[in-house]
């Protein structure tokens, strides 16, 4: 039986697989996973409410049952997972990582949970994130910072920091998260983990607390390509009757991407914006990435982009705003509450005019028509890097040096990832190599809406030629 560390080796699917041969148990499972949240938690700062144990020794004891009596649910049955602890779990506490909500307890599962609870998965507890998601480092006045795995002086990332650290030290196998800006895909490409972000609408965000709503989706952080995609089969579909809701057909993710074959595809590299500042390690690894998809048969070529000068300018004027709505009656009773950022970052939206934010609607209708066009007739995904820097140390958390360019690091790390937010295109960060000072990168591939199976079949083939879900685990002493 497989046992101790040799589980860190381990993907959902080589898992899953064993769990089904009784090779492994979702007990033994379980027991590893709470036994790295025991060592390490306290270092890495990764969750902010574990389960009661006894309860979730009893789910992998019913999960063991129901498999071994034939009931297998599939292969997400007996596997541990944690939530951001911004989505809702009955009975469970859940912050927001924020001081106002620090005792509030929902009494529903949020549509995600319920949905990947039903898929026999085991539910540990929550992760730490940014107050009410309202970040990108992982840092948290109120239940303190998430430690990069790789280099504890250095961010998580975030705001679903906690989430990528749990998978990347194995004290979870899966992660749900959210992403209003790249809070699934920058912690994930800091961490070395998967980190994806559906298409805007194609996973229910009932019973999350939002940030800033018509940029909010929810999303998952895996080993592997292949275990995103087992995720997403269980947790997309429709809203609740009284809410918005996609209509397309759940895809069978897991069976498209292993028998996924697509040499010949084109696969666009943008000349402008994404490439303008960047690591030189960064670069580098990117296009050993690219050489990497040339081997396998694609054809990569470079695209041009029109009004990326307004990328950020209309996000922020989306996010900030629609924040501030939905902060409005605490901000104004409770405003001592909030932490100095997150305060700033509300009286911010309060600037925003009526006009502003109708006019950042407006471009970005105009920018997806513009990439709907591109992903139509001339690549069939774009490829970016995740962010233009390895992890940042905790003492760069205002301003970071590229190249003697010096930027402030929350835009810095926001840069390659918010225009897909805006757009609700579907993109998936996947690691694609080490710095010098073994600091994981990432590469951000990003598709049309509803493509999901598209993009996660180009990082599966990658990873298949690269077995590179072995080669970005933690240090091993997070693994011992």
């Amino acid at each position: 039986m497989t046992k101790g560390p040799q589980f860190s080796l381990l993907s959902l699917k080589e898992l899953s697989e064993k769990i089904l041969t009784s090779e492994i148990t979702p007990i033994d499972l379980t027991e590893f996973c709470l036994d790295k949240i025991r060592k390490f938690n306290t270092i890495l700062n990764a969750f902010i409410t574990v389960v009661d144990e006894e309860d979730v020794y009893n789910n992998a004891i019913l999960a063991e049952k129901e498999i071994r009596g034939g009931n297998y649910r599939g292969p997400l049955h007996g596997i541990p997972f944690s939530i951001k602890d911004i989505i809702y779990a009955k009975g469970i506490r859940c912050t927001a990582g924020s001081k106002i909500l620090s005792e509030y307890i929902p009494q529903i599962d949020a549509t995600c949970v319920e949905k990947i609870k039903k898929a026999g998965a085991i539910f540990l507890g929550t992760n730490n994130l940014n107050e009410f998601a309202s970040g990108i480092t992982g840092v948290n006045h109120f239940y303190g910072d998430t430690k990069n795995p790789w280099n504890i002086s250095r961010i998580s990332g975030g705001s679903s920091g906690g989430s990528a650290v749990a998978v990347s030290t194995g004290m979870a196998w899966i992660a749900l998260g959210t992403d209003t800006g790249g809070s699934l895909r920058v912690p994930s490409s800091l961490c070395g983990v998967v980190g994806l972000k559906p298409t805007y609408g194609r996973v229910s965000k009932y019973g999350v607390f939002p940030l800033a709503p018509s940029l909010d989706h929810v999303g998952c952080i895996t080993r592997s390509a292949w275990d995103a995609a087992a995720v997403l089969e269980s947790i997309s579909g429709r809203y609740p009757s009284n809410q918005l809701s996609s209509h397309k057909k759940i895809p069978q993710y897991t069976k498209i991407v292993e028998k996924s074959n697509l040499k010949g595809s084109a696969i666009g590299v943008p000349k402008d914006y994404f490439f303008d500042y960047l690591d030189c390690e960064v670069e580098k690894l990117f296009h050993e990435f690219v050489e990497s998809l040339k081997s396998l048969g694609y054809k990569v070529s470079e695209i041009g982009l029109q009004n990326t000068q307004r990328y950020y300018k209309t996000w922020r004027d989306i996010r900030y705003p629609e924040a501030t709505d939905v902060h409005e009656d605490w901000f104004k009773t409770r405003t001592e509450d909030y932490s100095e950022d997150v305060r700033e970052m509300l009286i911010q939206g309060t600037k925003v005019s009526a006009v502003d934010y109708l006019h950042a609607k407006k471009i970005i209708n105009e920018l997806k028509k513009e990439f709907l066009i591109i992903l139509k007739e001339k690549a069939d995904a774009i490829i970016v890097p995740t962010t233009i820097i390895p992890a940042p140390k905790f003492d760069e958390l205002d301003v970071i040096d590229i190249g003697g360019t010096v930027l402030q690091t929350r835009e810095a790390l926001l840069r390659d990832t918010i225009l897909f937010n805006s757009t609700g295109f579907p993109a998936v960060s996947i690691p694609v190599g080490l710095t010098k000072d073994k600091m994981p990168v990432g590469v951000e591939i990003i598709g049309p809406p509803f493509g999901e199976e598209r993009i996660l079949s180009i990082a599966y083939n990658y990873e298949c030629m690269n077995r590179t879900y072995l080669k970005f685990r933690s240090p091993s002493s997070f693994l011992s």
